[in-house]
């Protein structure tokens, strides 16, 4: 065999190669944690400034995972009628799992929502404004 025939066999080899690795990458899925990645990271520091909100209160923002739904329980000393949020419930493995619910606390700040989950690891992002404050908590829950 020649040198050309040679240069020739490698060249097409590394053509081919190069070729398999760009159809193997295009066929992979991708996925942002948000649609909206970079409008939010240029709000990041309202977010910041909802979470010492949230720190700060005399008695914490908690939750519960009772069977298939969740308890939030929101201090006293933050409700108000003007109160809206919204719980987030982000799958970071597939974005089509996501849940969004509003908040909407009964008189002693407790709300039970059934999100309809399915099992897995989903981030918890609790944000609502009370009293002309925002207020912002992330948690890490297992939904089994």
């Amino acid at each position: 065999m020649s040198w050309g025939i040679k240069i020739t066999v490698l060249y097409l080899g590394f053509v081919g190669v190069i070729l398999t690795l760009v159809i193997i990458c295009f066929g992979n899925k991708t996925e942002l944690e948000y649609k909206d990645y970079y409008a939010r990271e240029i709000r990041f520091q309202d977010q910041i400034n909802a979470a010492a909100n949230s720190k700060n209160l005399g008695s914490p923002i908690t939750y519960k995972l009772i069977d298939k739904s969740v308890q939030f329980m929101i201090p006293k000393e933050i409700l108000s009628n003007d109160l809206k949020g919204s719980v987030y419930f982000l799958r970071p493995s597939d974005a089509s799992k996501d849940k969004n619910v509003p908040l909407l606390t009964n008189a002693e700040g407790v709300q039970v929502i059934d999100p309809g989950l399915v099992k897995g690891v989903y981030k918890m992002q609790i944000s609502f404004t009370s009293l002309g404050k925002s207020y912002y908590k992330e948690e890490v829950i297992n939904f089994n």
